[in-house]
């Protein structure tokens, strides 16, 4: 009798466990069927003729009867999440990270009663938060960044008592954070970034005592500003309240967090001076206060950072000089102080730590001489000192520091000779050193970095040859040495810079004929060798170069004609050819039917089109043309490079012409870069007042394009595709203002700043990086 029953007891749990494998068996297939699209085939081993455990990204017990972790991160899946997920009553674990998942989340996993991990992050999920899901009670990590979720912060997430991980950020959570998020009892990890919160950030996250990690800034705008209370996180390693409209001061309760190694308040309206117990975190590394209105020194107790590696304090509005202890701190890589009214030398000590990799200490007002040790280790890339009062001599030390990429020292008064070497570094990217007082010659090199793509040595004192050796810099694409002494010939190497877009020598003693090789150049678009000696005729060899949008030759000796080839080149949109001897008809066809006749004054025996008559014996010109968890004057046909219709873009939206209207030299991008600081929003003051009345964010839009087009790096514009493709992409009026509408203003706040490859690595040049507006990173992968 007792063999019968349990004979039957086996049958029973035999048919239970059946029983499961099939309710796990379709609610697996359900969630397939739920799935629209599977680019890469991820659940081709999801068909009936195998068992459900077999399956990729399906874990089973040890019976290989029921589901206990189902991982379908990183797949690019499109659909929706079925709501028989709910019959996987084993399941533990679900992250679905990583895909295209849209539709609301199904209250129906809340079923899940042994679920204790739940990550739905980098999908679309809409709607609200699902109450339900807070039955959840044994969940210790709910990750649902970077979804399209919405409403209030759902205050019953604290209802799941067992949460250690909680991320809600990158969604569109608004409201305020809930008082009631400070009764989680074991929360490791809180953040709440990247949503469009407000109200106050309540003091009761003080309460959190088991945190580890808060984020709660990034597109969130709170009232206020950090509460004191903050200070009793006692277990806190890294704290991001960065561009979430922080005010006041910083409290002197954080310098109780004594295990803090990340602190980043950047891009907030924090005042006042800095705050002398932020030098008590004995545990700091990274410190970004950036962006600010702090005022004051730094303080003395900053001293005791011995760990820090990244302080970061630009855009504030300090004073002072720069601590000499600021050289001493001997973990310190990167130091950015940049846009301050710093005063005095900066800290000779600094780099001597052997680990500095990134010095911006640009837009103060230091003076004295650069330390000679800043690349000791070999470790320093960036180094930017750029619109300071430092004066001496450039450190030959640098001229051995092979890691370094960028040197951006300009506008100083710098002194004494390029350092031997600087120039043959191997990983330079960008020099920098114009408008100082460097003389001696250009270096001459054996070896150069591939991708050095800037030499800037404008407005120096320069002098000398230029060596055959310039035509080892292929990869640069910007050479200006305007401003200096250069003499001797133009180096017919120069023509194996096939990178090259932008050549600037003029104001110097260049002579010679200009070098007919310079035409091999095939990516130049802006070409200026005026105010030289330069001598012979204009090489007809320039017609070879396709795309080139500006040609200065002003100011020379130049003889002979104009060669007429040149009026066939479609891309030219600016030249200058006056005060030389030039002689003979002025092109009347082409592009030369636009250029203004100050482009050919100075040339006496020069006749034609807006000229003197020309004498017997020259060619009749022509008459000048009729002027009509301007715009109908414009040609553009299909060999018009992007450049230049970009500039015909701004010769539309402005009414201009592109050269002539805005003194010696100045062409009307450059013009309008000026006046607008290429921000869209600035079109208005360079709109041609003879437009009709048109909708200002089609205005906005045509310019941004156009802004585009004329990038000076090259390799930075769009191709002539993808600038259709954005002219058919017209945003969304905000409304139906037009461009006459007076209650438009003619300015946009300024652009937040933002740090390259991680929020503490800010640069000055804002194209290095992505904009801080962007969702943070996911900070911890599960």
């Amino acid at each position: 009798m007792r063999l019968l029953f349990f004979l039957l007891l086996l049958l029973l749990h035999h048919h239970s466990l059946s029983a499961i494998a099939m309710s796990n068996y379709r609610a697996l297939l359900s969630l397939k069927s739920s799935i629209t699209s599977d680019p890469n085939s991820a659940l081709s081993t999801w068909t009936p003729t195998t068992s459900h455990c077999t399956w990729s990204g399906v874990t089973c017990d040890s019976s290989r009867r029921y589901v206990t972790s189902l991982d379908l991160s990183g797949l690019d899946l499109t659909g929706t999440l079925s709501p028989d997920l709910a019959h996987l009553r084993f399941l533990a674990n679900l992250t679905l990270a990583d895909n295209q998942f849209s539709g609301p989340i199904p209250p129906e996993i809340s079923a899940l009663s042994g679920l204790r991990l739940l990550n739905l992050s980098n999908n679309v999920f809409n709607t609200t938060f699902p109450p339900k899901l807070s039955n959840l009670t044994r969940l210790t990590v709910l990750d649902l960044y970077n979804n399209n979720l919405t409403g209030d912060l759902p205050v019953s997430v604290t209802h799941m008592t067992s949460l250690r991980h909680l991320h809600l950020g990158g969604n569109f959570f608004s409201g305020q954070i809930p008082p009631e998020f400070g009764r989680f009892p074991f929360l490791e990890y809180l953040a709440v970034s990247g949503n469009e919160l407000g109200g106050p950030i309540p003091p009761e996250i003080g309460n959190l005592t088991t945190l580890k990690e808060l984020y709660i800034g990034y597109f969130n705008s709170y009232e206020g500003g950090i509460p004191p209370e903050i200070g009793n996180l006692s277990n806190l390693v890294r704290f991001d309240a960065a561009n979430c409209n922080l005010t006041g001061e910083v409290p002197p309760e954080l310098g109780r967090l004594q295990n803090v190694d990340t602190l980043f308040l950047q891009v907030n309206a924090l005042s006042g001076s800095l705050t002398p117990e932020l030098g008590y975190l004995k545990s700091l590394k990274s410190m970004d206060l950036s962006n600010n209105v702090f005022t004051g020194e730094i303080p003395g107790s900053f001293s005791e950072l011995k760990n820090l590696t990244l302080l970061n304090l630009f855009r504030n509005r300090l004073h002072g000089a720069i601590p000499d202890f600021i050289g001493d701190l001997p973990e310190l890589q990167v130091l950015q102080l940049w846009e301050n009214n710093f005063t005095g030398s900066i800290p000779q000590g600094l780099g001597k730590n052997g680990k500095l990799q990134i010095l911006d200490l640009s837009s103060n007002k230091l003076t004295g001489t650069l330390p000679p040790d800043m690349c000791f280790g070999n470790n320093l890339q960036t180094l930017i000192t750029l619109s300071n009062f430092l004066f001496g001599p450039i450190p030959e030390s640098l001229g051995r520091c092979d890691s370094l990429s960028r040197i951006r020292m300009g506008d100083n008064y710098l002194n004494g000779s390029i350092p031997k070497g600087l120039l043959s570094l191997p990983k330079l990217t960008q020099v920098e050193l114009q408008d100082n007082l460097l003389d001696g010659s250009f270096p001459e090199t054996d070896s150069i970095s591939g991708n050095l793509g800037q030499i800037s040595l404008s407005n120096n004192r320069l002098s000398g040859s230029l060596p055959p050796t310039i035509g080892n810099f292929s990869g640069v694409q910007k050479l200006l040495l305007d401003g200096n002494k250069f003499s001797g010939r133009i180096p017919p190497e120069i023509g194996r810079l096939q990178q090259l877009s932008k050549i600037d020598f003029k104001h110097n003693k260049f002579m010679g004929s200009i070098t007919p090789e310079i035409s091999h150049c095939k990516l130049l678009t802006f070409v200026d060798l005026s105010r030289n000696e330069l001598s012979g005729e204009i090489p007809k060899e320039i017609t070879g170069m396709r795309i080139l949008n500006y040609l200065n030759l002003s100011r020379n000796h130049l003889v002979g004609s104009i060669p007429s080839s040149i009026s066939t080149m479609q891309s030219l949109t600016s030249v200058d050819f006056s005060y030389n001897n030039l002689s003979g008809l002025v092109p009347g066809t082409g592009q030369f039917s636009y250029f203004n006749y100050t482009s050919f004054l100075g040339n006496p025996d020069l006749c034609g089109p807006y000229l003197v008559p020309c004498k017997d014996g020259v060619a009749n010109g022509t008459h000048q043309p009729h002027v009509k968890e301007y715009a109908y004057t414009l040609k553009v046909d299909e060999k018009s490079d992007v450049y230049s219709f970009g500039v015909v873009l701004l010769e539309l939206v402005s009414g201009r012409k592109p050269v002539g209207e805005f003194g010696d030299g100045v062409d009307i991008v450059q013009w309008v870069r000026k006046m607008t600081d290429s921000n869209k929003e600035g079109v208005l003051k360079i709109l041609d007042p003879r437009l009709p009345s048109v909708p200002l964010h089609e205005v906005m839009h045509v310019f941004y394009v156009a802004m585009l087009c004329v990038e000076e790096q090259a390799v930075e514009r769009p191709t002539m595709r993808e600038v259709v493709q954005i002219l058919t992409e017209l945003p969304k009026a905000p409304g139906s203002k037009l461009v006459e509408d007076s209650a438009i203003t003619e300015s946009s706040p300024p652009p937040a700043t933002t740090a390259s490859e991680s929020p503490g690595t800010t640069s000055k040049d804002t194209k290095d990086q992505p904009p801080l507006q962007s969702p943070p990173p996911d900070l911890l992968s599960i």
